[in-house]
Parts: C-alpha cells; structure tokens; sequence
C-alpha cells in the first residue's frame, strides 16, 4: 500500500520527536548526574541539548517532568522491572535466579558506568524532592522481586522479618558499589580495580553461604535453657 504525502509526513515529525525528546533525556542525564538536579538550571539542559524551553515543555511537560523521565530511564537501564519479573517467573532454579540478579547488577554498576549509576548513586546519596517518589514509583516494585527471589532461596516467608535481613545483605555490597567512588584513592579502590567476574564469584560465595547458613539457623531447634 502506498503511503500519502501526509501519513509520511506525520511519520517523518513522530521520527525527530522522539530521536529530539532522546536527545534532551541524555544531555539531561549527563547534566544531573555531574551537578544534580539543585543545581542544574532548565536553560544550562537547553543550551546543552541546543534547544529551547518549548521542546522540554513538550515533550515532558515541565522541567520537573524531564527529571522523573530521566528517573525512569535509569531504572529501565538498571535491571528494568521487566526483567526481574522475567527472571523471577523463568524456569530456573532459585539459586540460579539469585545468581543471574547478581551478577547481571554487578556487571550493570561496574562495567557500564554510565551517567545511569551515577545520578542513582547521587539520588541515595544527597535525594533531590523527588527521591521518594522515585523510590515509590521505580525502586520499590524491584525490591519487590527481589523479596521474591530470596525467599525462593531461603524458605524464608515474604511477610518474615528475617527476609528482610537477607535482602538487605544481599543488597548492601551492591549498594556500596553503586555509591563508591571509583576516582578517589579510598581503601576500596583496590577492589574495584581487580576483575569484575572475581568479584561477582566472591559475592555470590558469601550471599549463599550466608543465606544457608540462617536456613539452617531458622530450621535447627531450639534447645531451652
């Protein structure tokens, strides 16, 4: 079927409005994790981007708009929802299920540091007004799964205090590896200089050893004194 003038025409500015609104997002991105949002000014994104505050409005509605697409953004590049949820619901053994998360984050933070992880790590660090809803909208729904995955492996129910002890110490050495500082000569500089898949094996070795180890803890009878 042969296309008119008009339907190309409409196909052709849907093309520019999206590759226009993927530009903005990136210069943004790059802009809010070197300075952060407090400290990033609407005009400073429009210069960078070479575009003007209509665009902005456009595309995202208000310069606050803008923050929370680029917000989104680094979660669907940080181990999107859709993903975990593939993950949690596949075939795959449990432990396997745990492993891949793991593995695929930490490759995620050290491998590929983008301006992603870095405006992450700065939102943990110093949260801009919109942290919470961040959380809420994008982060929490992760955990979720998360909560998931661990309980697969710990026999642990998902209403159970202790879960949340193990997702937090599964978590934690994932999350130091997001905010530390690769550039400052800190006392884990050494580590992060040693190969990612060492580390990623270190990790998994002492995850599973510690969720063991609590499962047996949790299963052993008490005995009364």
């Amino acid at each position: 079927m042969v296309k008119s003038d008009s339907e190309r025409e409409v196909r052709g500015h849907r093309r520019d409005g999206d590759v226009t609104r993927t530009h903005i997002l990136e210069v943004a991105g790059q802009l809010f994790a070197e300075r952060g949002f407090a400290n990033t000014t609407s005009k400073q994104v429009c210069l960078q981007a070479k575009t003007n505050t209509a665009a902005v409005n456009y595309h995202f509605g208000s310069y606050q708009g803008l923050y929370m697409a680029v917000l989104q953004e680094v979660h669907q590049r940080l181990l999107s929802l859709d993903y975990l949820n593939a993950l949690a619901d596949s075939a795959l053994p449990a432990r396997d299920k745990l492993a891949q998360f793991v593995e695929s984050l930490i490759y995620d933070l050290l491998e590929n540091r983008s301006w992603h992880t870095r405006l992450w790590a700065r939102e943990l660090m110093t949260p801009s007004a919109y942290a919470v809803t961040a959380v809420q909208t994008y982060a929490l729904p992760k955990f979720g799964v998360i909560h998931r995955l661990v309980a697969e492996v710990s026999g642990l129910a998902l209403d159970s205090p202790a879960l949340q002890r193990c997702v937090l110490s599964v978590m934690a050495p994932c999350m130091v590896l997001l905010v530390v500082s690769h550039e400052l000569d800190t006392p884990l500089k050494p580590i992060l200089q040693q190969p990612t898949a060492v580390l990623v094996e270190h990790i998994k070795i002492f995850m599973f050893a510690g969720l063991d180890a609590l499962s047996h803890h949790q299963s052993t009878p008490k005995v009364a004194r």
